[in-house]
């Protein structure tokens, strides 16, 4: 008997193969022969996401492809993802990204866009344990940190700055005033020239004061902010599934605003390593 999991990768199977053809929510049903009810409760549960909305985030996101990487005109992408019209499209390309279809193709880089890729096995396991932790909406004072910081042109490569932490973790002792036990950041903040492309990260601990900083570390100052505190529970290279679904499927279901153009992720005393399945490190997102 198959489980639910692999009975909704079936139905993703048949939504991606059928980007660009006329289908319904009950289509998808049928193709594993479900009713149309079971079937929309079904995937919400596993996925996080209604049938109708991960089709059309798909869409959009594929979309956004041809966009840059084709000279297509912006009404016949609209056609082939299914869109009636010019103006339906630009108003979901623009309630899903933030901007519209002509501004992107002006744009140097996708950074930033939220795009969804398609939902995997993994995918659905870290966002089902995410979901069963909700968020907490928590206030902090600012928070003043030293430590390295650095460019990642290549989005590949952020899932893994194993190589970073080692080279930040040999120095950390020089740093004379850091609280103990040590209190480890990583932060990740975005020009808001999207065109600019890339991230900078920041990978730090915190610090009494700012006296006696030695010349090869910078200091970060995050503000007082309300945040939206998730916790990630497993692999570090997992925490992308966790991201994804903060901003692809969490937030946009929220009347929440993002106030700030940066993240941060601390690792306290239940992180207890980057391959270990039990850690746990916490992630926050400021809000309004």
């Amino acid at each position: 008997m198959m489980r639910n999991k692999d009975i909704i990768l079936r139905a993703v199977q048949y939504i991606e193969s059928n980007l660009k053809e006329e289908i319904s929510v009950l289509d998808i049903a049928d193709s594993i022969h479900y009713s149309l009810y079971h079937f929309i409760r079904l995937f919400q549960s596993v996925t996080g996401f209604s049938p109708g909305m991960y089709l059309q985030q798909r869409r959009l996101s594929e979309a956004v492809k041809e966009l840059k990487n084709t000279g297509k005109k912006i009404i016949e992408i609209a056609y082939d993802y299914q869109f009636n019209s010019h103006e339906a499209f630009t108003r979901a390309f623009k309630k899903q990204f933030g901007i519209n279809p002509k501004q992107l193709r002006g744009q140097l880089s996708l950074t930033g866009l939220s795009l969804l890729n398609p939902i995997s096995s993994d995918s659905i396991f870290q966002s089902e344990k995410v979901r069963n932790e909700p968020p907490a909406l928590v206030e902090l004072p600012q928070i003043a940190l030293t430590g390295i910081s650095f460019f990642l042109g290549d989005e590949s490569k952020i899932t893994d700055l194993s190589k970073e932490w080692g080279q930040f973790t040999q120095e950390v002792n020089s740093i004379k005033n850091r609280l103990q036990p040590e209190r480890f950041y990583q932060v990740q903040y975005w020009s808001e020239k999207q065109e600019l492309g890339g991230f900078n990260f920041f990978l730090g601990v915190e610090i009494k004061n700012m006296d006696e900083i030695q010349p090869q570390f910078v200091i970060k100052l995050l503000p007082e902010s309300r945040y939206l505190r998730f916790i990630h529970k497993g692999l570090a290279n997992k925490v992308g599934y966790t991201y994804k679904y903060i901003y692809n499927q969490f937030l946009p279901e929220t009347d929440y605003k993002l106030t700030r153009p940066y993240n941060f992720e601390f690792y306290g005393e239940k992180c207890l390593g980057p391959y270990n399945p039990e850690s746990e490190s916490e992630i926050y997102i400021p809000i309004e």
